[in-house]
């Protein structure tokens, strides 16, 4: 079973980088056959995969259509950020007095790494690293559902990274995104409860950035 899951994760993960570097597009047919040559594997993973892929969001599957590659505008990615904002912000609250000196000595430190990402274009790398900051303090809430609920939001974003025709407003904007991350770890650090709540909330999920962000 262990083994079978692997697989369907394999899978997963090759369709969303297909999504993620423009090889499909919203509104395209997911051809399994085309799959499985590339990856050499059966239909069963294949399917198992494409209904998680739907169940989580990212694909939309309708009779005699199959399964395609959902779009997702600017207006939904608003939405996302609006609601995403309000949890995230109300978690990092609900953290401020339980987050240890190690934790907060670790974000800061991510930080730092974001900006060296940035500078080197690692577009990727910089994702995942945003994503180990922001766990830092999402992992410390006791609400499981708020938590459950933030996760799930989160990854109705399927693109792993921001996609700019201009390198240097991409450069611009990461960067702008990142001194958020270390204003974040100075309002933890000084306790400062209602101004965190409120800058992850209005700032670091303003809805102005959502465009980034659709599909």
């Amino acid at each position: 079973m262990i083994n079978y899951m692997s697989l369907k994760d394999y899978v997963y993960n090759y369709i969303s980088e297909k999504i993620n570097d423009g090889s499909l597009k919203p509104d395209d047919k997911i051809n399994e056959q085309q799959i499985a040559d590339a990856l050499n594997v059966s239909r069963t993973p294949i399917r198992e995969a494409l209904i998680q892929l739907a169940s989580d969001g990212f694909l939309e599957n309708t009779p005699r259509r199959g399964f395609r590659v959902k779009f997702l505008d600017i207006k939904k990615a608003q939405e996302l950020y609006e609601v995403i904002g309000i949890l995230d912000g109300r978690i990092a609250y609900s953290t401020v007095d339980i987050i240890s000196d190690e934790e907060l000595n670790n974000m800061q430190r991510l930080a730092e790494e974001m900006d060296l990402a940035i500078t080197q274009g690692l577009s990727a790398k910089y994702y995942e690293l945003q994503l180990k900051f922001h766990d830092n303090y999402i992992n410390l809430n006791d609400n499981e559902s708020m938590v459950f609920m933030l996760n799930q939001l989160k990854n109705q974003f399927l693109r792993k990274y921001y996609k700019f025709e201009n390198p240097e407003y991409e450069l611009q904007v990461l960067k702008d995104t990142n001194k958020e991350h270390f204003e974040i770890v100075r309002l933890f650090k000084e306790k400062r409860k209602d101004e965190l709540e409120k800058f992850i909330r209005d700032v670091h999920w303003a809805k102005d950035t959502a465009m980034f962000d659709s599909l």
